[in-house]
């Protein structure tokens, strides 16, 4: 942290960052950053405001003091935002000791992410929910979609051991899932090349980002919002060029345009709940508070498979309606917990997520650059088209509630 300009020996202003850099760096949303460092503003009698940058945050003081903290919103850990948003809520009591702050926050920083055993089950039946729900009708294509995801999961944690970044993190997976589909394929395991390698890359798409991204960008953080959706479309990228990579080993592809088996409703709310349970552990969300995701999960899934089966309503519209109703139920369950929205409303619909399209897609565009088929690009325009407009209404469905929320608390601030 770098501190300039006249006030820069005041402790109080460096707590305050110290938090902010806490929050955006573990996932909560930069309107609920700069929200909470308005609330120690108050609990600490410091006047500073937050400028939210990609690489670093600035605090600037009244008198010109200017404090850094470089960092990036690249992590997702839902205990250290928990603990952090405990520290900030207890400042609308009245002032806040500044030693206690110190020590609270920490012991925020040291709050530990998913135990690796667990994660890696997490993406074992995340990866197998996802199956289910995509229309495998194989229980040993969802047996290998799971040991894929696990050992991908398994893989991730290695490499983050050794300081690799989420790209490498990504990549690495995703590599182990496309030669896991090689494998299947020589093991004549049915769709091979399709649910088994697509499910295991479904839980590295990095959703919370994308959500943070449309919020930043619905508040017109134009530059920031960019940034973040431009690190979710790299994270994608090397998801996809693992994918890619692994089956080319065995001369695979991705297979472009198939269509799963239609799903019963109760099977397909019930792999809805474990998906929905599942991606929590990733943001090492405290286990006592995953029932929320996972009853809005089912909940949302049930309500997408009623506008589709029943309102025969398009993609679109269903995900939108969806992830609206996820997102009224959400925000104050989210403000309740402390809990980032973007992490627990993507763990919520990700049941919805197109990212079985998205990668169809980069794959197809790959062959079509070397045995272009008007078939293969009718298949890709298709998976496009499908992923473009259910990322859309899932986006504008989640983010609008909680943007309307920011909007109606700021006005109530403004009038107090």
């Amino acid at each position: 942290m770098q501190t300039e300009g006249a006030g820069a020996a005041d402790p109080a202003p460096d707590l305050v960052l110290d938090a902010a850099a806490v929050l955006y760096a573990s996932g909560q949303s930069t309107g609920m950053t700069l929200a909470a460092v308005d609330r120690l503003n108050k609990g600490l009698g410091t006047t500073g405001t937050l400028v939210p940058t990609w690489a670093s945050l600035q605090l600037v003081g009244q008198r010109g003091a200017v404090r850094v903290a470089a960092g990036s919103p690249t992590g997702l850990n839902m205990r250290r935002v928990a603990a952090t948003m405990t520290v900030v809520d207890r400042a609308q009591d009245g002032p806040l000791d500044a030693g206690s702050v110190r020590d609270e926050l920490a012991s925020a920083r040291q709050q530990p992410i998913s135990n690796t055993l667990i994660f890696s089950g997490a993406c074992a039946t995340g990866a197998g929910a996802l199956a289910v729900i995509f229309g495998a009708q194989d229980p040993v294509v969802v047996l290998v979609a799971a040991l894929s995801a696990a050992l991908g999961g398994l893989a991730r944690r290695g490499v983050g051991r050794l300081h690799g970044e989420a790209l490498t993190q990504a990549f690495v997976a995703a590599l182990i899932a496309g030669l896991v589909g090689v494998i299947a394929d020589r093991l004549h395991v049915a769709d091979a090349t399709g649910l088994v390698v697509l499910c295991p890359a479904m839980v590295l798409v990095p959703g919370p980002h994308i959500l943070n991204g449309a919020l930043d960008l619905l508040s017109l953080r134009v530059s920031l919002g960019m940034a973040r959706l431009g690190f979710a479309a790299l994270v994608l990228t090397a998801v996809a060029t693992g994918l890619i990579l692994g089956l080319a080993a065995g001369d695979l592809d991705i297979a472009v345009g198939q269509s799963g088996a239609p799903v019963p409703f109760g099977v397909d709310v019930l792999a809805a709940g474990v998906a929905a349970g599942s991606y929590p552990i990733f943001f090492s969300m405290p286990y006592r508070m995953i029932v929320w995701p996972v009853a809005v999960g089912m909940l949302v899934r049930a309500a997408h498979w009623c506008a589709l089966t029943v309102w025969h309503v398009d993609v679109a519209t269903a995900a939108f309606v969806s992830a609206l109703i996820a997102g009224v139920l959400l925000v104050p369950i989210a403000h309740h917990l402390r809990m980032p929205f973007a992490a627990i409303g993507f763990a919520s619909v990700v049941a919805l997520v197109p990212g079985v399209y998205v990668f169809r897609m980069l794959s197809g565009v790959v062959r079509f650059a070397y045995a272009p088929t008007p078939d293969l690009l009718t298949a890709l325009a298709s998976d496009g088209a499908v992923a473009a407009l259910i990322i859309a209404g899932l986006a504008s469905g989640l983010a609008l509630p909680m943007h309307a929320y920011a909007v109606a608390t700021a006005n109530r601030v403004t009038r107090v």
